[in-house]
């Protein structure tokens, strides 16, 4: 069994109660996360907001993927385990920046594919917030293109969204054959997003194995 928790990007998470004295700043969450790995955690969560959900909008909220980078140079065991919503960033560009992280971790990224919920978060920044079934499209998508950048020295791709012509991505990811790739859901789209395109499930019941990917795929992906 593994043990991991919910980094505090948000200076909490319990919206009942408005100082929990988990200080959203980078002070608070680089010393958490080192006292985390020295006590024998295997994995935190960094979840994807720009807006702060849990103590109001107004409030601070740490960026997910700058915080990831930082705190892979500063750790060595903890699996950093980021949320990244499609919509919010533009795949390709991604791509790269992942494997630049997971270089940094020597293998320690995984991703949390979270297809988006919060329309009004999406129109305030100016980005395009899909209908139920399309967001899981656009993911599939989305997917499609960030693994082909990683697994190929030269990718094309033409698709309903997105359009790449000879792009590389080079470093390739450090994990082999990629980093992990979580993603939870219960509507028929997003089940059959996840067992096809990704690696396991973080549903918010019981966890599970993505049935179809579970088979195929190494129980983590391995480091050099």
């Amino acid at each position: 069994m593994r043990y991991g928790y919910w980094a505090p990007v948000f200076g909490g998470w319990l919206r009942n109660v408005r100082d929990e004295g988990m200080e959203a700043s980078w002070d608070y969450m680089s010393r958490l996360v080192k006292r985390s790995e020295q006590i024998g955690y295997d994995l935190t969560l960094i979840a994807e907001l720009n807006l702060n959900d849990i103590k109001g909008i107004g409030e601070p909220a740490l960026d997910a993927w700058s915080t990831a980078a930082a705190l892979a140079a500063i750790t060595e065991r903890l699996e950093l385990m980021v949320a990244v919503r499609p919509n919010f960033h533009q795949p390709a560009l991604f791509a790269k920046q992942a494997a630049n992280i997971d270089q940094i971790s020597r293998g320690r990224l995984a991703l949390n594919v979270v297809s988006s919920w919060w329309k009004d978060e999406a129109v305030q920044y100016g980005l395009a917030f899909d209908e139920h079934d399309d967001r899981y499209g656009r993911t599939r998508e989305w997917m499609e293109v960030v693994d082909g950048l990683w697994s190929q020295p030269v990718f094309n791709h033409k698709g309903a969204r997105y359009t790449l012509t000879d792009a590389i991505c080079s470093p390739k990811p450090f994990a082999k054959p990629r980093p992990t790739v979580y993603a939870g859901g219960e509507s028929e789209a997003a089940k059959t997003m996840i067992a096809e395109c990704c690696m396991a499930t973080s549903p918010r019941s019981s966890p599970r194995r993505s049935p179809t990917c579970a088979a195929a795929a190494k129980p983590r992906a391995s480091r050099r």
